[in-house]
């Protein structure tokens, strides 16, 4: 019971749920499971890689100086891709690991077209911590490439069918390629994360460091796109040529966008959420139903989201899809109050933190909004619109 307020029905309590995974293109990504809590998962993208190297394989398999028979051919290039993938993956765990030991949780790992990602929750606060976990993910394709290269001589020596020689060979071969393409000195590589580390430990200034292993990959990317504009005009391997061009794109995109986003961290790391928050706005009242709030908030104000409340005080928040989980016919006879969320059931944003890590927690939550808390009271909004709008300004004022 409220004091001098009339007793309210507590609001449902639903157990937090995890955000769904985000490929490296924004596109959903397939959940495959959780492993050291770190969520795994696979973009759409990769699917077509995935056949794309197993058919390439079982052709190279059916027609080199030692041809396999079709089954053989066709099953090796299944085995050797899903292994192939598993080493990416066993990557980018040595990334993440690595991270959740020095206190930088690793939020989850997704395979896709180029790769696998893994997405830490910050950057690292040290150049040593940057330089361990940029280090870990190539240490690991070395040792399993070596690995790899010994199971498939002992394979041979043992008599063993020549297919898994050949497997055995081309995983421990691909593995040490890995390993030095990715100790490339340009971001966002891993050897352009080591030469962050460094330039961070010479210069002390972890923005300086950035701008240098961006522009170092912006050059790579540049480079590979060139040689895959040669390699189609000039000498007529249009696949190849092509793929190095997406390469490219790919890493300049990343390179790019890497040195806006410590700008960007920096301008927004700078303004207080309570600043830049709104007011707990828009307002239903507590006992409204959900048939008159639509009308009010969600159709007349064109508001995906409303507070509720009570004697001028806030209460709870409601969002479009609280909405949708109420049967139309039932939505005149509910009150508003029965399916608002509040704290701790809510989601809500610290009032004190910088807008920089209120935008992490939005991305976190994959949330285009959420309430602002200050001593358990509901005191605003912040939603992803006003950010950007600040960060636009903020470019503009320099």
């Amino acid at each position: 019971m409220l004091p001098g307020h009339e007793q309210v029905a507590a609001p449902p309590r639903e157990a937090p749920k995890r955000p769904e995974l985000k490929g490296p293109f924004g596109g959903r990504a397939f959940r495959l499971g959780r492993v050291a809590g770190i969520d795994v998962g696979l973009d759409r993208s990769w699917i077509f890689v995935f056949l794309l190297i197993t058919f390439s394989l079982a052709r190279g398999f059916a027609s080199g100086e030692a041809p396999l028979g079709p089954v053989a051919a066709w099953g090796g290039a299944l085995l050797a891709s899903l292994l192939f993938f598993s080493s990416i993956l066993l990557h980018e765990f040595g990334h993440s690991l690595t991270s959740n030991a020095l206190g930088l949780p690793v939020r989850s790992i997704t395979l896709f077209i180029f790769g696998g990602l893994a997405r830490l929750s910050g950057e690292p606060e040290r150049p040593r911590d940057e330089f361990l976990i940029a280090a870990a993910g190539p240490a690991v394709s070395v040792g399993l490439g070596l690995l790899f290269l010994a199971v498939g001589s002992l394979a041979s020596l043992a008599g063993a069918p020549p297919v898994f020689a050949v497997i055995f060979g081309w995983l421990g071969s691909v593995n040490l390629i890995l390993a030095v393409f990715n100790l490339v000195p340009g971001f966002p590589l891993d050897g352009g994360r080591i030469l962050r580390a460094v330039v961070w430990q010479v210069t002390g200034s972890f923005e300086r460091a950035t701008a240098v292993a961006s522009q170092a990959g912006v050059i790579f990317a540049y480079f590979l796109i060139g040689t895959g504009v040669f390699l189609v005009l000039a000498a007529g391997a249009l696949f190849n040529g092509l793929w190095l061009v997406f390469i490219g794109w790919f890493l300049l995109s990343a390179a790019r966008g890497s040195a806006t986003q410590v700008v960007l961290e920096r301008q927004l790391g700078a303004v207080r959420l309570e600043a830049a928050m709104a007011p707990p706005e828009p307002r239903e009242s507590a006992g409204a139903t959900v048939a008159q709030a639509v009308e009010d908030q969600i159709l007349g104000q064109g508001s995906r989201f409303f507070f509720v409340g009570e004697r001028g005080a806030p209460l709870g928040f409601v969002t479009l899809p609280d909405i949708k989980r109420v049967p139309e016919a039932e939505r005149a006879a509910t009150p508003v109050r029965a399916i608002m969320k509040i704290p701790p059931a809510l989601r809500t944003l610290p009032h004190d933190v910088s807008l920089w890590k209120a935008l992490r927690a939005l991305d976190e939550q994959g949330a285009t909004e959420l309430p602002v808390e200050r001593h358990g009271e509901l005191v605003g909004v912040l939603t992803r619109a006003r950010i950007t709008g600040i960060a636009r300004n903020l470019r503009e004022l320099g």
